[in-house]
């Protein structure tokens, strides 16, 4: 009994002084939560395939001139969990419209059917290697695995609304040759018929991207997958950095650095300077990891180096204002990791941004880690040069801006 007292009262004390920092409490318990709550609505689109509570929206340009593409989009939209859009702003949507669509990020994948879509069809009754091209204009960020199933569901009723199409007139044909010979050889003429609907497919469909996106091949995982986790890992500097503010703090550097005859604001910048050299560095050594174990292209290396300056400054000054907030180590720690995870989160690091509510794609341009992933995603998937990134590594510096002044405003040196 002597030595249960003795430790429930050493349980006892340790939880006062726990519940002490009340901060760090809160932060402890609210992590997890938020974590949860965060993962579980963005990565609903991942699992629900839609419903016809919540669809997901299909954008199609009809520039037929015939009628077999309004036939496909009819039974398009008749599938449960899918709205077609044909209309944007009031307007039958145009093709320069659907390429701006993707290109904005608004949208993930337009169909498009060509002007010749029916008599491309109909040529195959004259013509075995005729087939009808149905056009997919997609972002080449967006993963093979969620464009997959669309291009699967437009190709089959695509291929059954022309094979419906070509039936009463290959039946028609099929019997006026079966009739032109005797009983003896009506066998043979039917195996050909069946033969022929074997051949392939009437309508084929071609993935493109909007103009402008310098692809050849569409993107691996590696290009998909080595940006979001690079910048998800950046920003676990900051509670590093903070962690060291707050001990040089308690043991009285900033207060002897203060004697210098330098700027409040220089001091300080002069502390953070190391960190986003180490910033640069994890960059550059996870690009270097992905080039040599994959071989993934490092194209456009300007811009690659711009957003990656601005994405240093950002995860930097972030670490300045969390050091600001936090009066403790358990508060810092807390308080960083969930800020890391939960914009990484948000930010589309984790979970592609093309695949979460639209509120939450709204939400992903209110952090930094969404501004970088777009950027590196702008220079590696989407090929554009220093003018394509130029916004990404704005915003970047304007997260960065902030972080700092307010850090500074806040800043404490003792």
């Amino acid at each position: 009994m002597l030595h249960l007292h003795q430790i429930l009262s050493i349980t006892w004390k340790d939880l006062k002084i726990l519940f002490k920092d009340v901060g760090g409490m809160v932060t402890l318990f609210l992590m997890p939560m938020m974590f949860i709550i965060v993962m579980s609505i963005i990565q609903q689109g991942m699992f629900d395939p839609g419903d016809s509570g919540q669809p997901r929206r299909l954008p199609v340009v009809n520039l037929d001139s015939g009628n077999l593409a309004a036939e496909v989009i009819a039974q398009l939209d008749n599938v449960d969990g899918i709205e077609v859009e044909t209309d944007w702003e009031g307007e039958p949507m145009t093709r320069e419209q659907a390429e701006a669509l993707v290109t904005d990020g608004k949208r993930a994948v337009v169909v498009v059917f060509p002007a010749d879509f029916s008599e491309r069809v109909e040529e195959r009754l004259d013509d075995a290697g005729a087939r009808a091209t149905i056009e997919l204009i997609t972002d080449p960020a967006v993963s093979t695995q969620f464009i997959a199933p669309i291009q699967g569901m437009v190709l089959g009723i695509a291929e059954r609304v022309a094979e419906t199409a070509l039936a009463p007139a290959r039946i028609e044909a099929g019997l006026a040759e079966l009739l032109a010979y005797l009983p003896a050889d009506a066998q043979i003429l039917l195996d050909k018929m069946v033969i022929e609907t074997e051949k392939t497919n009437v309508v084929h469909v071609e993935r493109v991207v909007p103009p402008g996106m310098g692809v050849e091949v569409f993107p691996d995982s590696y290009q998909q997958n080595v940006p979001g986790y690079t910048v998800f890992g950046v920003f676990f500097i900051v509670a590093t950095m903070a962690e060291s503010i707050l001990r040089e703090k308690r043991e009285g550097t900033f207060r002897r650095l203060l004697a210098a005859p330098l700027p409040k604001p220089i001091l300080l910048a002069g502390k953070l300077l190391p960190y986003y050299l180490v910033n640069l560095l994890q960059v550059a050594v996870m690009f270097s990891v992905a080039r040599l174990l994959f071989g993934m292209a490092l194209v456009q290396p300007v811009a690659l180096l711009v957003v990656s300056l601005a994405l240093a400054a950002a995860a930097t000054g972030m670490g300045v204002l969390v050091a600001t907030f936090g009066k403790t180590q358990t508060q810092i720690s807390g308080l960083s990791v969930l800020l890391t995870l939960t914009m990484s989160a948000v930010g589309g690091c984790m979970v592609p941004t093309f695949v979460m509510p639209d509120f939450m794609q709204a939400l992903a341009r209110f952090t930094p880690h969404g501004w970088a992933l777009q950027g590196f995603q702008d220079v590696l998937v989407r090929g554009y040069g220093l003018a394509g990134v130029w916004p990404d590594a704005a915003a970047l510096l304007g997260f960065a801006a902030v972080f700092f002044l307010i850090g500074v405003w806040r800043f404490r040196f003792d």
